[in-house]
């Protein structure tokens, strides 16, 4: 008799969760996802340097956005193929902007030398507030963003070769 009780208050917890969870999605759940066409999400963040970076500052240059983490194999695997390219594009208005997710400077900084990123802007987001706001889930995880701060392409997973990081950014470029 008390195993039917229980039984039946865990089913009863289920089918409340649910119908909280579908209220929940429905109402009040940011949908910003980010669309292809569409402007992308300002942001401030501050790079490993200390100076703070605000996308919208950047309107008039195309930019890229790569969210990574020095943990993810692909992110460190594509990092020298985006310090080069942002080497080749500093004079074409193309601005790479690679953003951390939730690491502290120390482990960031350790990466930045031993990848030798001396062009890259490295951003901090220590409390994921722009992760949550561009919805990452798998990193990395790259936007290619026009001029005019809508959003060209979508890229997850990796890691990118040089090539089509350069191609992408080609077709970014003002």
């Amino acid at each position: 008799m008390e195993s039917r009780k229980v039984t039946r208050l865990l089913v009863l917890a289920v089918i409340v969760l649910a119908v909280g969870w579908t209220f929940y999605s429905a109402y009040f759940k940011d949908e910003s996802t980010v669309k292809v066409g569409q402007p992308v999400p300002d942001f401030v963040a501050q790079q490993v340097d200390g100076d703070k970076v605000r996308l919208s500052d950047l309107k008039g240059k195309a930019v890229v956005l790569n969210f990574w983490g020095s943990w993810c194999k692909p992110c460190r695997d594509e990092m020298p193929a985006l310090n080069r390219a942002a080497k080749e594009f500093v004079d074409k208005n193309v601005v790479i902007l690679a953003i951390n997710v939730g690491e502290s400077e120390v482990p960031v900084k350790s990466f930045a030398r031993q990848y030798q990123l001396d062009a890259l802007p490295l951003l901090m987001d220590p409390s994921r507030a722009i992760t949550r706001k561009y919805q990452i889930g798998e990193m990395p995880s790259t936007f290619f963003v026009k001029a005019d701060g809508t959003l060209y392409k979508h890229i997850v997973g990796g890691p990118m070769s040089y090539q089509t990081i350069r191609n992408n950014m080609q077709q970014i470029a003002p």
